[in-house]
């Protein structure tokens, strides 16, 4: 139990550590590609690469009916469609995920052809509209991001509230065979059966003993857990809020 207790605060101080010290921007930069340099809109995401281009292809689906497939190393893309809210010809969506010293990154493309990529000084309208589409799936991978968080947090409190009730009526179970063998004791005119009864209730005692030394640990793990569902509440409002002002 110590170990677990150990695991679980260690995944709680980490788990508030991560995404709070992300400054968000969205910008606009050339990425290397392997078939060139592309102009895209690059912003940081929370945590793992695998996981923001996983929400893009959820996001791009839900968002334009566009089903991006896996087209290298973090990379995904989406070739030859139609998102009239992005441009009005034909282009390839791509999201191109890479890390940097200080965070991870997706960068956002709407190639129109080989080798051309919208871009401010060409394309100003469709790149305007590639940045509000960033936007917007920037605003839904942090949401999910949290999202996913704060559920894996409420079940492991689920978890030890159940651990918690399941002590405490085992407690009251035990007490019950205390007191029914108290009762025994008191009617009871044979020493020898006496003395196996109050042997029966040391070892009921000890039981108690230790189930009862468990519930405070638990409570205490409890409390953390919700204090870090709160935060991360709060910080998923101030991120949305963030997002919104970009």
């Amino acid at each position: 139990m110590k170990n677990l207790y150990t695991t679980i605060i260690a995944m709680i101080m980490l788990a508030g550590s991560v995404d709070a010290q992300i400054h968000l921007f969205l910008q606009e930069q050339e990425i290397n590609l392997k078939d060139g340099r592309s102009s895209a809109w690059v912003f940081p995401v929370a945590r793992d690469l695998e996981e923001a281009l996983d929400d893009l292809k959820k996001y791009s689906k839900d968002r334009s009916g566009v089903k991006m497939k896996n087209g290298g190393e973090n990379l995904v893309i989406a070739e030859k469609v139609s998102i009239p809210t992005i441009a009005t010809k034909r282009g390839d969506l791509i999201g191109y995920g890479f890390n940097t010293e200080n965070y991870y990154a997706v960068a956002m493309i709407f190639q129109l052809g080989y080798d051309i990529s919208v871009n401010s000084k060409e394309w100003a309208v469709e790149m305007n509209n590639l940045r509000n589409y960033a936007k917007e799936f920037m605003s839904y991978h942090y949401e999910q991001s949290y999202a996913r968080r704060i559920t894996t947090l409420e079940k492991e409190i689920k978890s030890r509230e159940k651990q918690t009730s399941q002590n405490e009526n085992k407690i009251n179970s035990l007490n019950k065979k205390i007191e029914n063998l108290n009762k025994k004791i008191f009617k009871e005119t044979d020493e020898a059966k006496t003395e196996t009864f109050k042997s029966e209730i040391t070892t009921l005692e000890a039981d108690i003993q230790a189930l009862s030394d468990i519930l405070p640990q638990l409570r205490s793990e409890i409390e953390a857990l919700q204090g870090n569902v709160d935060k991360f509440k709060s910080e998923s409002h101030t991120f949305q809020s963030t997002i919104g002002s970009i």
